[in-house]
């Protein structure tokens, strides 16, 4: 809400005193996005003759740490690689995981020591090269990171002590850091295999943790989700080597917060380490799934109040004044964003062996532009596709890799859209033909989000000469967007002097007639 008020002192002032507090206020600073190449080398078990054969490699990328510097931000993590392929026998599918550490620094001319980042790491492209018994990997990341500082900022809230003096003020919400807390859990889960997908053996899983809700009180945060966890199993079923499982994890924990009383909490939930293996079950065929789930939860407490700030000010009579103001992104809120839609691609094998059986599709979804638009964020990029299947005349599985251009609108208007991260599920393919294959997936989109709003904060008010100014009556004509404030401060004459002298006078109106009368 703004406010203009005359402040008129009976005694004239030679220069204006300034009221200043310093203000805890999260601002929003930069965000910047670069790729990072993460490699790994690893033996294989087999001879060294053996022919080995790379079907599908699968990457996730876990953040470590982070460190801001004089303008970079360094960030430090994990990539843990899955790898199906073939060695010696080429009907038999093997797995192999392996994980490589990295540290990348991304640069940012406004990074300063203290500062608070923000990262979102994706994955968008994986390769593994097998030759003379080594597994070559390697994984191309998307680095996003925001930055935003909780420093207290040094503003002006008034001023006083001058003749003539009329003082434009606002008052605003400011945000700033009450509580966090962080907590690695382990989430354990067991579950029963049918016996009609003759499984074998487990080789490997992915998930992926969606928070539901969360509940604060008592120094401390209850977080609810879900995890979807998709196993893939060798199997003995004819013409069918792989399988895939998929299952819902539902989770609760709660996590302690170390701060003060606040007034809202967003939490984050992310997958660090995902194990799987199965055992015989207790019926015929039957197998017991295990999958043991690492979460790290974070939880952040924010603390509001109201404030009141100069926005303007000026004189009607003696010394001039010279606000000089900063402009800041204000956060106004951290919000946790998450929702999900349902594609399709039609996949067209042109120049590539039949498909009789599709087994398995790996999807990553590399992001080139987001627009928003009522109420919806619009995404736009290309998918990357590797298709397991089998052909009509062979036991030996098949790969095929391609992308696909994808287009998805999401309900939502997040304020940081390119930091969003895209995660599929629920893969199903079919074949429609000897040459076209048919992939339905859900695409989930996760945010950890910065509502920001721009503001302009005074940092300071310094007096100047006025230059001399004639009576009579002044005609003059509004311009667009001009305020009653803005012609008022022109020619130095109160907003209720303005009123009384153009009652008709409307704001940001252009072309309007004004009258003044300067004595």
């Amino acid at each position: 809400m703004e406010m203009m008020q005359d402040n008129r002192q009976n005694q004239p002032g030679s220069s204006p005193e300034t009221l200043r507090e310093m203000l805890p206020m999260q601002r929003f600073v930069a965000e910047a996005t670069s790729q990072a190449v993460v490699e790994g080398d690893v033996a294989l078990p087999g001879g060294l003759r053996e022919e080995t054969s790379v079907l599908s490699a699968e990457a996730m990328a876990v953040l470590e740490d982070t460190d801001v510097d004089e303008g970079e931000v360094e960030v430090e993590g994990k990539v843990t690689f899955h790898v199906l392929y073939t060695q010696g026998d080429p009907t038999l599918v093997s797995a192999l995981e392996a994980s490589a550490e990295f540290s990348h620094d991304v640069s940012i001319a406004a990074a300063r020591e203290g500062m608070i980042p923000m990262v979102t790491l994706s994955v968008e492209h994986v390769e593994a090269t097998a030759q003379g018994g080594r597994m070559h990997l390697l994984a191309i990341l998307r680095v996003h990171v925001r930055l935003y500082t909780d420093e207290p900022l040094a503003v002006v809230t008034g001023v006083q002590g001058m003749d003539g003096l009329m003082v434009k003020t606002k008052t605003l919400q400011s945000l700033s850091a009450a509580a966090a807390g962080a907590q690695d859990v382990l989430i354990r889960e067991e579950c029963e295999l049918g016996s009609v997908l003759q499984i074998t053996d487990t080789l490997y899983a992915s998930a992926f943790a969606s928070v539901q809700d969360v509940m604060g009180g008592e120094e401390r945060a209850t977080i609810s989700g879900n995890i979807l966890l998709e196993v893939t199993h060798r199997s003995q079923m004819p013409s069918r080597p792989i399988v895939v499982t998929r299952h819902t994890i539902p989770f609760e924990e709660t996590l302690p917060l170390n701060g003060q009383q606040a007034d809202s909490l967003s939490c984050d939930a992310v997958v660090k380490d995902v194990a799987v293996l199965s055992q015989e079950g207790a019926e015929e065929g039957s197998r017991t799934l295990r999958a043991e789930v690492l979460l790290h939860l974070t939880a952040h407490a924010a603390a509001a109040r109201d404030v009141t700030l100069l926005l303007d000010a000026y004189t009607t009579t003696g010394d001039s004044l010279s606000p000089s103001a900063l402009p800041v992104s204000r956060v106004i809120r951290h919000h946790q964003v998450h929702t999900a839609e349902s594609g399709k691609l039609m996949l067209l094998l042109d120049g590539q062996p039949p498909a009789r059986t599709p087994l398995k599709a790996t999807l990553r979804p590399i992001v080139t532009d987001t627009t928003q638009e009522r109420g919806k964020l619009n995404v736009e990029g290309m998918m990357e596709v590797t298709l397991l299947y089998m052909t009509d005349d062979s036991d030996i599985p098949r790969s095929w890799q391609t992308e696909e251009p994808f287009r998805m609108s999401f309900a939502c208007e997040p304020c940081c859209p390119m930091a969003l991260r895209l995660s599929p599920s629920n893969v199903e393919v079919a074949g429609i033909t000897s040459d076209r294959v048919e992939v339905k997936y859900i695409l989930h989109l996760s945010l950890y989000d910065l509502l920001t709003q721009p503001e302009t904060l005074v940092e300071d008010v310094q007096p100047l000469p006025a230059q001399p100014e004639e009576p009579g009556i002044v005609l003059c004509y509004s311009r667009p967007g001009e305020t009653l404030w803005d012609i008022a401060k022109q020619y130095r004459v109160s907003c209720d002097a303005l009123r009384r002298m153009n009652p008709d006078l409307e704001e940001g109106k252009a072309g309007q007639q004004v009258i003044l009368w300067r004595r």
